[in-house]
């Protein structure tokens, strides 16, 4: 599925669940492609303007990965591409560190 049409379906997924999603141009050192946040208490979606089509996709995945879908119809491509965001943000895909040996491993071993 080409970007173009994987955002159109993002965006109508979006609506379906009532979900706002705005489009405008960001600005600022780190070039972000946009997020959810909450204006006046309600979920909003910000879109960076001047990120390419899959950024917006990337952004828009995220948003939705958390909210539950099972209701609306959409591709299984679209649906696999929700899914995969939602396990990459929570850090299935991602190695994970665990604790070091603490204060205990610095224990100084010798006369007392």
């Amino acid at each position: 599925m080409a970007p173009d049409a994987l955002l159109e379906e993002l965006l109508r997924v979006a609506r379906a669940i009532g979900l706002e999603v705005r489009t405008m141009p960001l600005r600022g050192a780190q070039g972000s492609a946009g997020g959810l946040c909450t204006l006046k208490g309600r979920p909003v979606v910000i879109l960076n303007a001047q990120v390419s089509a899959i950024e917006k996709c990337t952004v828009l995945a995220d948003a939705l990965s958390g909210r539950t879908l099972d209701e609306i119809e959409m591709p299984p491509l679209v649906r696999g591409f929700i899914r995969a965001r939602e396990r990459t943000r929570s850090r299935i895909l991602l190695p994970r560190k665990r604790p070091g040996p603490g204060l205990a491993a610095c224990r100084v071993r010798g006369n007392r």
